[in-house]
């Protein structure tokens, strides 16, 4: 693997984990929260948390795992615009898995709420 596609495979590394790990900061207080007030189980809620972030990371790391595979006379802009085409192939997947990880979260709100009360 040329030192290029090294750089760029660890650049699309760090960023898929920094995208991760920026969303779990921003979901998991109030998540919890949620989480805890409908389920009322803290393995429950604990459970549910390393859910997304499993699903989070797996969904990040699929797109970086394949590496980048420019040729070794290419300019510098091509490994920056395939960094690029990785990084929203990266938002692609997480946008999905968070709206179906909503819609879980939604029902399981709906179904155990009226219980709870």
């Amino acid at each position: 693997m040329p030192a290029y596609n090294a750089v760029a495979f660890f650049f699309d590394l760090v960023i898929a984990v920094g995208i991760v790990l920026l969303l779990y900061t921003l979901l998991c207080k109030s998540l919890r929260e949620l989480l805890d007030r409908v389920i009322r189980l803290p393995a429950g809620s604990t459970f549910y948390i390393r859910a997304l972030v499993v699903v989070l990371l797996a969904g990040a790391l699929t797109k970086v795992i394949s590496g980048i595979h420019q040729k070794p006379g290419d300019h510098f802009m091509e490994y920056v615009w395939a960094v690029a085409r990785d990084v929203s192939n990266i938002f692609d997947n997480l946008i999905v898995i968070l709206l179906v990880y909503v819609a879980i979260v939604t029902i399981l709100v709906v179904v155990l709420k009226p219980k709870n009360e």
